[in-house]
């Protein structure tokens, strides 16, 4: 009935007429609801809603009482709409719509989830083992959540690995790669290395084996592709425990600790066992992490990163090595105390590495410093 009305009087000695508008106020009505929504980090997402009344309502968005205010990454479209592109962790929360007009307003709620990594993985890897060069491999993973939603499932293939090479590399395949560290569920505020660093960051590895041998490992992780997969380099360089093709590799679950060492820079470091035919082989290794350190740093001094469940296996017809890993990463048994061989540095805080040579009759000869403990060496024609 709402519209503009003229009333019109006649007689024989004329005629009169008024005009009016009819106006119908009502207060806002939700007529396309906002939906929850689960997306990967790195994706756009959209919350619909539009909202109908009289006069036709504004549309606003809060986020858990407080006013949404619109970025570069976020804005409030035309249609009342909210769209998030390059979706963050930081993102995941509860949202609100409100339609409002003279007559009342009206709210509705919804969840957003984002979830911390990207699905993909591939780069390649060079360098040598055991002397022997192996031109360029090349690396594809993905990443899938568990059943049970609690750990991440990280599959990956190698290529182009020659046979000489194959049985050795079937106890590196998850420190030959990153994606792991960079793709584990998260567990509670901890953080992975994806939401830590958005995939850009260099790892330098070291691997050492009880039987003297000792790899290293450079890892270049260079942000996810437009396809939102992650790119990455590793260069490969030393000596890896040989291992007869037809032996039974098998790799036994491990954990990791990684400790905020200072601004963009972690360590992480651990101790594992490999079984060859049954028998138990330890060994162990060390990262140093850098990265950009305006993204912050982890929200613990130590995270503790579970890998489980790691089956691999090199096929000599196709020359690949295949392996599958279940990651998850969550604050450390002591997430803020520093490790032995650390000290807290309330500036970050960060656990800054102690210098233990500085300290008188540490070692009675000469002592050199690593980070987190320390290794004393003799002269010429000693040993310790």
């Amino acid at each position: 009935d709402a519209g503009d009305y003229k009333c019109v009087a006649t007689n024989d000695a004329g005629v009169v007429e008024r005009s009016l508008t009819l106006t119908l106020q009502s207060p806002p009505v939700i007529t396309v609801e906002p939906v929850e929504t689960v997306i990967e980090a790195g994706a756009t997402a959209m919350l619909n809603c539009q909202a109908n009344g009289e006069p036709p309502p504004t549309i606003k968005w809060s986020r858990q009482g407080h006013p949404v205010v619109s970025d570069e990454r976020v804005t409030v479209l035309s249609n009342g709409s909210l769209r998030i592109v390059a979706a963050r962790k930081e993102d995941t929360s509860e949202y609100e719509c409100v339609a409002r007009n003279l007559m009342g307003s009206v709210l509705v709620r919804v969840p957003l989830t984002v979830q911390g990594g990207p699905s993909r993985a591939k780069g390649s890897i060079i360098g040598n083992i055991n002397d022997i060069e192996f031109g360029i491999a090349f690396l594809n993973a993905t990443v899938t959540d568990s059943p049970d939603s609690e750990t991440r499932v990280i599959q990956a293939k190698i290529t182009n690995v020659p046979r000489s090479l194959g049985p050795a590399m079937r106890k590196l395949v998850s420190i030959l790669s990153p994606v792991y560290w960079t793709t584990a569920k998260e567990i509670g505020e901890a953080m992975n290395g994806f939401t830590l660093t958005d995939a850009v960051f260099k790892r330098e590895t070291q691997v050492e084996f009880a039987t003297g041998e000792i790899l290293r490992m450079t890892h270049i992780a260079r942000g996810l592709d437009s396809d939102g997969a992650l790119l990455l380099d590793v260069v490969v360089s030393g000596h890896a425990l040989q291992l007869p093709s037809v032996a039974d590799v098998n790799v036994k679950d491990y954990t990791e600790d990684y400790i905020q060492t200072g601004p963009g820079q972690l360590y992480a470091h651990s101790t594992r066992l490999f079984t060859i035919d049954g028998v138990s082989v330890p060994y162990t290794w060390n990262h140093t992490i850098s990265y950009d350190y305006t993204k912050g740093k982890m929200p613990f001094l130590v995270e503790t990163l579970h890998a489980s469940s790691i089956t691999t296996e090199y096929n000599p017809l196709e020359e690949t090595v295949a392996f599958k890993i279940h990651a998850s990463i969550a604050k450390g048994d002591r997430s803020n105390q520093c490790p032995a061989g650390f000290g807290l540095d309330s500036t970050g805080p960060y656990c800054s590495d102690i210098d233990e040579c500085e300290t008188r009759d540490t070692c009675q000869h000469e002592c050199r410093n690593t980070l987190g403990s320390y290794q004393c060496t003799c002269p010429s024609g000693y040993r310790l």
